[in-house]
């Protein structure tokens, strides 16, 4: 049997499809991230993907117009 804490600490995570992107930002910034994140049960990175997508389906909303 296989315990979640186990699952949690392997370094053999499942591979993912996903790319990576990398930016910078204040230390108030990343606090702020940090905390919506967490009040969601999100990581920041899956917080930041939903953001991006929501300002992505929006800038291609304002083009149809």
């Amino acid at each position: 049997m296989i315990f979640a804490a186990q699952f949690f600490l392997s370094d053999e995570m499942a591979p993912t499809k996903k790319e990576k992107v990398t930016f910078t930002c204040t230390a108030d910034t990343k606090q702020a991230l940090e905390a919506w994140a967490e009040g969601e049960g999100r990581t920041v990175s899956n917080l930041v993907e939903r953001i991006v997508l929501a300002a992505l389906a929006n800038q291609n909303q304002q083009k149809q117009e």
